[in-house]
């Protein structure tokens, strides 16, 4: 098989996986076509390809990612840099897209708002919460304790 003949198939292969998302990382691109053998020299130019066309676009991909962490699944900025990389989003833009997110200090309140709303939760509650979102001890102890005086302060 030709060079020009596999970097079609490879990119037939791509396009049929991105489908119509175009809302895919080019990690989870270039995994799929090394999960099913092709060339890494081959997959690098498809995925080269596909970027210079705009079909594949990271900052895209993580700007949808982070539409989903909204809420009552709002993360801290270091969480969503995990969260971007698990999606395959490539590490330069992961830290770009994620330090322009919320600061830590404005989305842990925003959580506990968006998680708490009927009735405030112990302090040790909002601790845990803030905690397996990615928040630091620091920042955490602050958005509880402000969190809980404006509940008090509205009773």
């Amino acid at each position: 098989m030709s060079l020009n003949q596999e970097f079609e198939e490879c990119r037939e292969r791509a396009v049929l996986f991105l489908g119509l998302n175009y809302n895919k990382a080019s990690g989870r691109v270039r995994n799929k076509l090394l999960q099913e053998n092709y060339d890494p020299d081959i997959v690098e130019a498809v995925i080269d390809y596909l970027k210079e066309i705009d079909y594949i676009n990271d900052e895209r991909a993580a700007q949808s990612v982070a539409r989903r962490y909204t809420g009552k699944r709002l993360r801290s900025q270091k969480a969503m840099l995990y969260v971007f990389r698990e999606a395959g989003v490539e590490d330069g833009v992961a830290k770009r897209v994620a330090a322009d997110l919320l600061a830590d200090e404005d989305s842990s309140l925003d959580l506990l708002q968006a998680y708490y709303r009927k009735a405030p939760p112990s302090y040790e509650k909002a601790m845990r919460l803030l905690a397996r979102r990615g928040y630091s001890a620091y920042i955490a102890a602050r958005a509880v304790k402000q969190y809980l005086s404006e509940q008090e302060g509205l009773s």
